[in-house]
């Protein structure tokens, strides 16, 4: 969970706090949540960075779209990192079946 950490803090400079749960599901779901903060400051402050940074972690244009859609800012927020936090593990899961062959 390293790796996504430090992902998300390059593209969104987003700080983990040490004290997250050790249990896999409950981590996941305080880094969304984490995720989902700071993802709402980028939609109120620096929409081009967000859109940027969504590019860059190749979220789907299609996903980010229906997203967008929910209305609320936070909402939005927690399904696009949702949708971040599921597309990053892909691609480390599959950095580590290449690098691993």
């Amino acid at each position: 969970m390293k790796d996504l950490e430090d992902i998300l803090n390059s593209n969104f400079k987003l700080v983990a706090p040490r004290n997250l749960p050790d249990e896999e599901s409950e981590y996941l779901n305080a880094l969304q949540i984490l995720l989902a903060k700071r993802i709402a400051f980028y939609i109120n402050t620096d929409l081009d960075y967000l859109l940027q940074a969504l590019y860059r972690i190749d979220v789907p244009q299609g996903q980010t779209d229906d997203a967008f859609e929910k209305g609320e800012v936070f909402e939005v927020a927690k399904d696009l990192a949702k949708k971040i936090i599921i597309r990053q593990l892909q691609k480390l899961e599959y950095a580590k079946k290449f690098y691993n062959n």
